[in-house]
């Protein structure tokens, strides 16, 4: 009996104290929004207020200097330095591409792109490379403003209708829709439109979007009003519905989202973590969720890995199968493959099916010296007349 307790007990110890895999990276940073990782190692990311871009070495050191800073900038609510993005062929021509907004003398909130050139830590030559204006001016919300270059080569951007609902529909305007433009900013001879930026449409606001290199899926993170914050599969020239539809559509003008959330989380970042596995963060519960779908694309589970002290904001897949997540003040790491941490819920079925056989253990070992105990005496009385 005693063997058995102790052979189950370390299973116990085992699951109540296993290591967290998420480490605290970088803390006391300045609203890190996006990040991008260097061939050599280094980690580029941009302070959202600040206008900042910074930059922490391999070693895990943030350089006290910045790398740049745009000026002006507008920061007012969901407003700022906004993206970023390293070119395909950063190890040969550095280039670096933010995403930030400014206003201008009319009171119009512009979304900008601009490529800066290395040379070591530090950027020059800016160059610019896209804008686009809100269609009202004193907007602050709906700013999108996450870009990233796609395996096609091509960079591809998020840009919010800055709180017009109805621009989203509109095929002459650049805003509420997903951008694929060259990296010098002209139209690729390919999109879904002649002469237009404009790859997919329909969309209120979002704040991030990965490519799986297993099927060429992009996958986005759109946030709602009060209701059905979403999760959608981007398809050249697809309609998202908004603001004509705002939940499951139902309707063959518009796709479909693969995740329609009520009550509404805020998703943020995502990235690819394996095939047809995606990790994405949400900013209201500060929690880091995985979507795992069928190859169609069709969910098959959704499930919390952690809960962060604040909102998530980035995430991103770096080197060496770490996964890296922002909130407003800090960088963390997840280390991969995910599994959901252990609690204390956990711990019940374990501890009840432990509890049972120690129970039945005792009450055999109980049942073992009564018989004894019966027998002794009977073993006595036939020594005894022998």
């Amino acid at each position: 009996m005693l063997l058995l307790i102790f052979s189950l007990s370390p299973l116990l110890f085992i699951q109540a104290h296993a290591a967290s895999p998420v480490t605290a990276f970088l803390t006391g940073a300045s609203f890190p929004v996006s990040l991008r990782f260097a061939p050599d190692g280094r980690i580029f990311y941009t302070e959202k207020d600040t206008g900042s871009i910074r930059i922490i070495q391999p070693n895990g050191t943030l350089l006290p200097t910045a790398f740049a800073t745009v000026s002006p900038i507008f920061t007012d609510g969901e407003a700022g330095l906004l993206g970023i993005a390293l070119d395909p062929a950063f190890s040969s021509n550095n280039y670096v591409y933010v995403y930030y907004t400014y206003r201008d003398s009319q009171n119009y909130t512009h979304g900008h792109i601009l490529r800066y050139t290395a040379i070591g830590n530090i950027g020059t030559s800016p160059r610019d490379i896209f804008d686009v204006t809100s269609s009202a001016p004193g907007t602050i919300y709906h700013n999108g403003g996450y870009i990233k270059f796609g395996p096609d080569g091509k960079l591809y951007a998020q840009v919010g209708e800055f709180h017009q609902d109805q621009q989203a529909q509109n095929q002459t305007s650049m805003t509420g829709k997903i951008l694929r433009m060259n990296p010098d900013g002209s139209v690729p001879s390919d999109n879904p439109i002649a002469g237009s930026l404009d790859y997919a449409w329909g969309i209120r606001n979002a704040f991030g979007f990965d490519f799986d290199p297993s099927n060429g899926r992009l996958i986005s993170t759109m946030a709602g009003p009060s209701s059905d914050d979403k999760i959608l599969i981007i398809v050249k020239g697809g309609n998202y519905g908004w603001p004509t539809c705002l939940g499951i559509c139902n309707d063959p003008r518009f796709v479909n989202p693969i995740v329609d959330f009520n009550p509404v989380v805020t998703p943020t970042g995502i990235a690819t973590v394996a095939p047809n596995t995606y990790i994405f963060g949400e900013y209201n519960t500060g929690s880091l969720v995985q979507l795992q779908l069928n190859p169609a694309g069709s969910v098959l589970s959704m499930t919390q890995l952690y809960t962060a002290p604040s909102g998530v904001i980035a995430v991103e897949l770096g080197p060496n199968n770490r996964l890296y997540f922002t909130t407003s003040d800090s960088i963390y790491t997840y280390n991969l493959p995910a599994t959901p941490p252990s609690n204390p819920s956990d711990l019940v079925p374990t501890t009840v099916v432990v509890v049972v056989i120690i129970a039945v253990a005792i009450a055999l070992a109980y049942a073992v010296l009564q018989y004894r105990r019966k027998r002794l005496p009977t073993e006595q009385t036939g020594n005894a007349n022998s």
